[in-house]
């Protein structure tokens, strides 16, 4: 049961994530400022936020981060899901390294 609350609160970030990844630049900054989104995984909550943070080079940072509080422990599940959009459009992934600074 755990397990499969986990699975599928991943698949929602990563749902989340594959969306953003078909929206321009200038969309992607009119959500700036969009309040945490609030889900409920199996009877668990759980909050989906984006980050976004603009690169010297005109690249944008996009992070979706999401937390599912634990059912019966303290503590949470972390999912992540984040990729570059740049300026002409295209999206590179963002390195496994830097998912570290969002945990």
């Amino acid at each position: 049961m755990f397990l499969r609350a986990v699975k599928e609160f991943r698949a929602i970030v990563n749902a989340r994530g594959e969306r953003l990844r078909r929206l321009s630049i200038d969309e992607l900054v009119d959500l700036s400022g969009m309040p945490i989104e609030n889900v409920t995984v199996q009877s668990r909550s759980a909050t989906i936020g984006i980050i976004l943070e603009p690169q010297p080079n005109g690249s944008m940072r996009v992070v979706v981060q999401g937390f599912m509080n634990a059912r019966f422990l303290l503590g949470a599940s972390v999912a992540l899901d984040g990729f570059y959009k740049h300026p002409d459009g295209t999206v590179s992934p963002m390195p496994d390294r830097e998912f570290y600074w969002y945990d």
